[in-house]
């Protein structure tokens, strides 16, 4: 948590720049309280070239593709188990990606569930009203 006593948690490694590239991503903590990178605005100021006053900030990001993965890869590993008769050698690791793929279902959703629909693509996410429904929602895809 930058105070140089708590123990690490996270260590958010896709913080992308301009360009878009996991090769250009520039780690930085779960948790900024601006007290290092640039003087006053913390790891912020390195994504936002317009200067201005940042608020200390948990920031997190996530890979969904990835996780979908995994929940697919246990999902073969419980197959494969099961049929040698060890299915219980790893229904802890199994119940972990079930709980995974409950989570994953919000990837499926607009990141600000904002209602999706042309006129919310052009109108920006801030304009766009806020979604009330599955219907209004979900993209289907993972976002």
């Amino acid at each position: 948590q930058e105070d140089g006593t708590s123990t690490p948690s996270f260590i958010n490694t896709f913080q992308r720049g301009s360009e878009e590239s996991v090769w250009d991503t520039v780690d930085q903590p779960d948790w900024d309280n601006l007290s290092k990178g640039e003087s006053g605005s913390g790891y912020l100021a390195l994504f936002n070239n317009g200067g201005g006053s940042f608020a200390s900030q948990y920031k997190y990001t996530d890979a969904p593709d990835a996780d979908a993965r995994l929940v697919q890869a246990a999902y073969w590993a419980e197959q494969y188990a099961t049929s040698q008769g060890n299915q219980s050698q790893i229904a802890t690791t199994v119940a972990d990606a079930a709980k995974l793929g409950d989570y994953l279902r919000y990837s499926m959703y607009d990141k600000y569930f904002k209602q999706i629909s042309a006129s919310c693509s052009t109108a920006g996410s801030v304009a766009c009203p806020a979604g009330n429904s599955k219907a209004n929602e979900e993209t289907y895809l993972l976002s």
